[in-house]
């Protein structure tokens, strides 16, 4: 829910509730995520958003105080806060920057979760600061946050943008901060050639304008990229990485984990990773369905592949992670008809099942919003092929030859392969179909696990 700062003022909380304080507030990805923070940790709480214009500030801090149980705060507000503060964390007052206010025996207090999540981020991925040379390209509040965290770990870092004046600010304001931090600034054209770690705290590059980039190269000893940016998930610096040899990462997690954060300082409820992983997934699933949408015009997700592939095991869990709905064709097909695939093999014969199975794929592919698993054979007829990328986005579980014979293990209700060396004639449909498969798909995943589906669906748009 996202309020005016005058439905903000008449708004009565009938729970616990928390808010996001900004302007202008725009989209954000917060209400979200906390609402599932609460749910995996059972708390019965809202989180709102208040589009809060700076002269309203104060006013909408003394409301907070009353009916809140506390706040984030994001662009404008962020420096703004700390005057009506009665306490701050370490961390917030060296960056002159709090982003979570917790309301608690009758004072209000400061927090900084920008810099717990990106150094939550790092870690994930194992990434030392420590002694490394590290590119920061960009001088504003998320700058500053990954500046401060990087020279207390350590590092060398060099600032670079557009504005010099800027980025040495940023330099003095560190070095105040932290004595003795090894901070350089560079123009870009000059920027040292031995850096191991790229940081993009800039919004160059963000959807609609992905293909703007800050950098048009990478130091060539580069290990790490770090975009803050989520969206696009595939950024146009994390695209100039070797992927052979360059880690990346995009800012998505760093938001999961400054929310969640933000959570423990208000309620002391901690999180598991693995909680914070699903979250992750399930952000990203949401996500690529609405670059789909946006970008292509496609609005279902289809999955294809041979017999025993894990359509539907996958799709059912991508159903889940992305909010859409799971549909199995060949189980439309059955409840529309009312007898197993087997039955009408059996019955009618397989030109009158393929016939049928082509009536209900163009029925289905013209629902809005579905995961939707194709049939081993559906993608033998061009017209159910074309029905289905009209609509969606078309993956290929590539299931390697071994795991397809372990998953089948001789299904009764397989009647292809209802011949007396079932083994023999899943390799001949099985070697047949393969190229067909790879030739009409619009991505393939080898080896289908659900978080490389993910990681391909979401890469793909």
């Amino acid at each position: 829910m996202l309020l005016s700062m005058d439905e903000f003022r008449a708004f009565e909380p009938k729970k616990t509730t928390y808010a996001l304080f900004g302007w202008p507030l725009g989209h954000t990805m917060s209400p979200e995520l906390h609402a599932q923070l609460f749910e995996a940790s059972g708390q019965d709480a809202d989180y709102i958003g208040v589009a809060v214009p700076p002269e309203d500030l104060p006013e909408a801090f003394e409301l907070a105080k009353r009916k809140l149980g506390g706040i984030n705060c994001t662009i404008p507000h962020k420096k703004a806060v700390i005057p009506l503060l009665d306490e701050i964390d370490t961390a917030a007052r060296d960056l002159h920057s709090v982003n979570t206010v917790r309301f608690a025996d009758g004072k209000a207090t400061g927090f900084n979760t920008d810099i717990l999540g990106f150094a939550e981020s790092l870690n994930r991925d194992g990434v030392s600061l420590q002694g490394k040379k590290v590119l920061l390209l960009g001088y504003g509040g998320a700058a500053s946050v990954m500046a401060y965290h990087c020279v207390t770990q350590g590092a060398y870092l060099t600032i670079t943008g557009r504005n010099l004046e800027k980025a040495e600010a940023l330099q003095k304001q560190l070095t105040d901060a932290v004595p003795g931090a090894r901070i350089s600034v560079f123009s870009r054209r000059h920027i040292p050639r031995d850096i191991h770690i790229v940081l993009n705290s800039t919004p160059v590059g963000m959807y609609p304008k992905e293909n703007a980039a800050p950098l048009h190269y990478l130091p060539h000893k580069t290990e790490y990229v770090f975009d803050a940016i989520y969206n696009p998930p595939v950024t146009s610096t994390m695209k100039l990485a070797n992927p052979r040899k360059t880690k990346t990462r995009d800012g998505l997690f760093m938001l999961v984990m400054q929310a969640a954060h933000a959570q423990t300082i208000w309620t002391g409820v901690t999180f598991e990773p693995q909680a914070c992983e699903t979250i992750l997934r399930r952000t990203y699933g949401k996500m690529a369905v609405k670059r789909l949408h946006e970008k292509h015009g496609k609005k279902n997700l289809v999955l294809c592949g041979f017999m025993g592939s894990g359509k539907t095991t996958i799709g059912r869990k991508l159903a889940r992670l992305t909010g859409l709905e799971f549909i199995d064709a060949d189980i439309y097909l059955e409840a529309k008809e009312g007898k197993k695939i087997s039955e009408i093999f059996a019955e009618k014969g397989e030109a009158y099942f393929r016939n049928r199975e082509t009536a209900y794929i163009k029925e289905l592919a013209q629902k809005d919003g579905i995961v939707l698993a194709l049939g081993g054979g559906s993608v033998l007829r061009p017209e159910n092929v074309a029905a289905v990328k009209e609509t969606g986005l078309l993956i290929l579980l590539d299931t390697p030859f071994y795991r397809i014979m372990k998953n089948l293990s001789y299904s009764a209700n397989r009647p292809l392969l209802d011949k007396p060396d079932k083994q023999a004639e899943t390799r001949r449909l099985y070697n047949a179909r393969k190229a067909l498969y790879h030739r009409v798909a619009d991505i393939a995943v080898r080896s289908p696990r659900l978080s490389e589906v993910l990681e391909k669906v979401v890469k793909s748009v």
